[in-house]
């Protein structure tokens, strides 16, 4: 695990340094740099696996492959085992080298030999060809920016503004923000920066740029039974948490005592040789107190459990999450996961999390609600639709406003799905908060199946689950100097579940199957609670207004601040909850301030 940078056409070895000293912090046991005439690559190692021999950049037999990487290549014995066969040398025991002789073998096709989370840096120097890929589910992040007769990349956006690019906001993906809460790839909320989509890969060189998908997740529906789907789920799961307990230093499990986060922990306490380490975290001021479920599951698996509490009022930690986050993401549960991996992070380097459970079984409610309001919208008159919609179009704000766009907006899966998301968190007052053009989000972004929730799910697995979920926990935890790993998104569990009926697959049904004959009694039964972070009653009073104070607001560009303040006041009169709308204001701004302005 670490963090990699670079450029291809420069050659700069003082300045690749300063790009990887910037994200230290995913990397703090060691350094590296390979530089020529054509190219200047670094990494900065956090030391996981091999932790003498596996200094970064490796190299094939005779040096002209040069690979930096950060992320965990799972399978990489097998790999070295089939690669020896065929005659391969290897000088180290690290997962690393295997993606150089990998590459030597396969070319391209050597992204669907590797079973992991990764992205990858790999310069050919025959061939004078550079060649970047980021893995099937976008665990781990890759950017880069076309500048002139260069390519500059990096682990975080840090770095290629450290090569010099000037920060300018990309309004398109500022509107893309208020929408979603985050920005989809491959935008950033930086002009002329991008995010690498999952699945893809980039060569440039002699021939040119070019970018690529090596893996597109399939979700037609396949024929077999509750029981046969039941057997081949918990083979797969236990099979993945197996790979991911490899390491040479501590490995730990995030344990929330929710189903996802307990399963996990049940098979990797089957696997330890020793009781598995499980953190979790109770925070001090809030309403929901999830630690007598999780300690229940650690005398129940017998895990040396580590249990703190904190303070959940500690707000002044967010402009240093904000920082590391690159850009705004409006999910307020970045703060609890920066402190439960500070927690974790004192005794283990590796820990095991439950994000893509909700993804891999349809465990949203928002599912179930939005089946049952699209299946009653089939049967209402295509008139009254219409209605409706010029009805909210023209009303001032209120729920009833709301409403009417989204009765009215119901023509199609794809319109369905999008005005669900763009009219939540009050997004129809979206366009009185922005001074900018509100533009109609691409419809392409949305996949359109036979079943509406093969839809959604095809939706949030490429969006949604990589840009919110992965971002936010691979930042977060990396501020850290943390591994994560996310067992229930190995592709192989992926390429499964996107193939049972949906009828076996909402609210989580098989994976309760699953767990029923893992978990005790009171876990099975225990209602589905995120993170409980109170940014409502933080915005109903004083708690947060250094962050988005009037004078912050006003240096902010795109923004109307007579606007904000109308709706904060009308939140704090309790005339309705705009705490995500005021969220998602305060992430831009305090963004903003941290990287654009100029004080």
């Amino acid at each position: 695990m670490c963090g990699i940078a670079g450029v291809y056409g420069l050659s700069d070895q003082h300045l690749l340094r300063k790009m990887c000293d910037v994200i230290e912090h995913r990397g703090p046991d060691d350094a590296g740099y390979y530089v020529d005439e054509q190219i200047s690559i670094g990494m900065r190692r956090l030391s996981i696996i091999d932790l003498s021999g596996g200094h970064q950049p490796v190299f094939n037999e005779d040096g002209s492959i040069v690979v930096v990487f950060n992320g965990e290549i799972y399978n990489f014995r097998e790999l070295r085992e089939d690669l020896e066969k065929r005659g391969h040398i290897f000088s180290t025991n690290s997962d690393t080298e295997t993606i150089v002789h990998a590459y030597e073998e396969y070319g391209n096709d050597c992204l669907n030999k590797f079973n992991g989370m990764f992205a990858i840096a790999l310069w050919d120097t025959e061939k004078k060809e550079l060649f970047l890929a980021r893995d099937r589910l976008g665990i781990k992040p890759l950017y880069y920016s076309l500048f002139e007769d260069k390519l500059i990349f990096g682990s975080e956006i840090k770095s290629l503004i450290e090569y010099g690019l000037k920060p300018e906001i990309k309004e398109e993906a500022l509107s893309e923000y208020f929408t979603f809460r985050y920005v989809p790839a491959p935008l950033t909320m930086f002009r002329g920066i991008f995010k690498l989509k999952p699945g893809h890969f980039i060569k440039i060189g002699a021939n040119g740029f070019h970018a690529n998908s090596y893996w597109n997740l399939d979700f037609t529906t396949s024929e077999g039974s509750e029981g046969y789907f039941k057997d081949k789920i918990l083979e797969i799961l236990k099979e993945s948490v197996r790979k991911r307990l490899v390491a040479d230093v501590p490995i730990g499990s995030f344990l929330s005592g929710g189903l996802d986060s307990s399963i996990i922990t049940s098979f990797a306490s089957e696997l330890s040789n020793e009781p598995i380490k499980t953190f979790s975290v109770g925070f001090y001021g809030s309403d929901y107190d999830e630690t007598p479920y999780s300690r229940r599951i650690a005398e129940h698996f017998g895990t040396d459990h580590t249990e703190e509490w904190v303070d959940i009022e500690n707000t002044s930690v967010l402009p240093k999450l904000i920082y590391h986050l690159d850009e705004p993401l409006a999910d307020p549960a970045i703060l609890p996961t920066y402190l439960i991996s500070e927690t974790a992070r004192k005794k283990v380097k590796v820990i095991l999390s439950g994000e893509g459970g909700d993804e891999a079984f349809a465990g949203y409610g928002r599912y179930q609600s939005e089946l049952k309001a699209h299946n009653f919208s089939k049967y209402l008159p295509r008139v009254l639709k219409n209605s409706a919609f010029r009805l909210g179009s023209i009303i001032e704000e209120s729920k009833i406003k709301k409403y009417a766009l989204y009765a009215g907006s119901r023509n199609g899966q794809k319109n369905s799905y999008y005005y669900r998301l763009k009219l939540r968190d009050n997004g129809h007052l979206n366009p009185n908060i922005l001074q900018i053009d509100d533009t109609n989000l691409p419809l392409d972004l949305f996949y359109e199946y036979d079943n509406y929730l093969k839809s959604m799910l095809k939706f949030d697995i490429n969006y949604w689950l990589p840009d919110d979920l992965l971002m936010k926990v691979d930042k977060m935890t990396m501020a850290t100097s943390l591994e994560a790993r996310v067992p229930f998104l190995d592709h192989n569990l992926l390429e499964l579940t996107s193939t049972i009926p949906p009828n076996l697959m909402l609210n989580k049904h098989l994976l309760k199957l699953c767990a029923n004959d893992l978990l005790p009694k009171e876990v099975m039964e225990r209602k589905k609670h995120g993170f409980d972070v109170p940014i409502r009653e933080w915005f109903e009073k004083d708690t947060l207004d250094e962050f988005l104070s009037e004078e912050k607001i006003n240096s902010t560009p795109y923004l109307n601040n007579s606007e904000i303040q109308k709706i904060r006041e009308r939140h704090r009169a309790g005339k309705g909850d705009y705490s995500v709308l005021l969220w998602k204001c305060l992430c831009y701004t305090m963004w903003y301030n941290e990287f654009l302005s100029e004080n």
